[in-house]
């Protein structure tokens, strides 16, 4: 797999960043969360299933998982800022979640064993982490065989609406986001049967994929 450039933004400077917008996250984060409901019925989670939120952020995810997850299954949220873990240990305690592990972490050094979850979702984030490339080829190492990937995120637009990219770029700056990189492009190399869906006007993207090994790829 290809290594990732470097990112226009620093690791040490995002991870400040997240930090510092960690109180804010949960009001300011609401611009963002209309697609996250495609984004849980297209994880599908089943219960006593293990399943990995990647660059979790304050745990805004976590409730729609672990309705339907069930007791015995294990909910895994990692992110990288310390500020955003906190706030979703707190989401975490307030709601007296029992199955649920945040931690801290680097998503390109993912600390977990080979074939390991089951689904992994990642929302608004990919954008972000500075080595995603490295991040996507983590991901397909941690997925069991026929485990499914989830990624929600922005990107420009290729339809009537892209007169407007160079403003989109600016306005990607605020949160440390690169809309310019070919995520979707990414996830086809490493997974299959991917589908993908567009929204506002070509502006966000919803992908949904599966890792399948290479003995399952070579049947008819």
């Amino acid at each position: 797999m290809m290594k990732s450039k470097p990112s226009q933004f620093d690791q040490e400077e995002i991870r400040r960043r997240y930090d510092s917008m960690a109180r804010s996250y949960d009001a300011t984060g609401q611009l963002v969360t209309a697609h996250r409901h495609d984004a849980m019925q297209a994880l599908d989670v089943q219960p006593g299933e293990c399943i990995l939120d990647l660059a979790c952020g304050p745990a805004v995810n976590f409730k729609s998982i672990l309705e339907h997850l069930g007791a015995n299954g294990l909910l895994v949220g990692l992110d990288y800022s310390s500020g955003m873990l906190k706030r979703a240990h707190q989401r975490v305690k307030r709601n007296q979640w029992s199955n649920v592990a945040p931690l801290l972490g680097d998503a390109a050094r993912l600390p977990y064993a080979d074939c390991v979850f089951d689904r992994v979702i990642c929302t608004y984030s990919l954008n972000v982490i500075p080595l995603y490339r490295q991040a996507l080829d983590e991901v397909l190492r941690v997925l069991k065989p026929g485990g499914t990937l989830v990624v929600l995120d922005g990107k420009l637009s290729n339809g009537p609406a892209r007169f407007l990219n160079p403003l989109m770029k600016l306005m990607a700056r605020g949160p440390l986001t690169d809309i310019t990189r070919p995520l979707r492009d990414e996830i086809a190399q490493r997974f299959q049967n991917v589908r993908t869906t567009e929204y506002d006007f070509g502006y966000a993207f919803l992908a949904v994929a599966q890792r399948v090994d290479i003995g399952e790829r070579s049947q008819p």
